[in-house]
């Protein structure tokens, strides 16, 4: 195996193993998103100056995929929450989801980002321990409880 690069992605890039690895990544982890949403709405977060889309390759291949989103608020200026963070299983534990958090975290700092957060459902905290895995990169909550409604 070699080492994996990590490159982002634009609207020009071919979209398509990102998508496919997003799509795997929404079916692992028990949402049920429809194919065609995850399709569009990659492209979309593509195209988005306020958006990042990373991958990393290795060995001829995709093996992992990151996105990240802007938002501007009052209390805090720029800040992001990653939404999703995947790697193919054989590659996990061999720095690669470092790797990609880095772009991310290089990509923020260089639109004047000041925090960003993650949500880690129930079932990934329960079935893979992703608790542990966030704070060791640095992740901590600080109290607030963030609420969903679908629109």
């Amino acid at each position: 195996m070699s080492a994996a690069q990590i490159r982002q992605l634009t609207v020009k890039d071919d979209l398509s193993e990102a998508t496919k690895l997003l799509i795997r990544f929404f079916r692992e982890e028990q949402f049920d998103t429809p194919d065609e949403i995850i399709e569009r709405n990659t492209a979309t977060l593509a195209g988005l100056d306020t958006c990042g889309l990373f991958i990393a390759e290795a060995d001829g291949r995709t093996i992992g995929v990151a996105t990240v989103s802007l938002e501007f608020g009052v209390e805090f200026g720029w800040g992001a929450e990653m939404g999703d963070l995947y790697v193919l299983p054989d590659w996990r534990g061999k720095g690669v989801s470092r790797r990609l958090v880095q772009a991310i975290e290089d990509f923020l700092k260089d639109r004047g980002a000041s925090f960003y957060q993650v949500t880690v459902t129930p079932y990934a905290r329960d079935a893979h321990d992703l608790g542990k895995f966030y704070e060791g990169l640095g992740f901590g909550s600080e109290g607030r409880l963030i609420l969903a409604k679908a629109l």
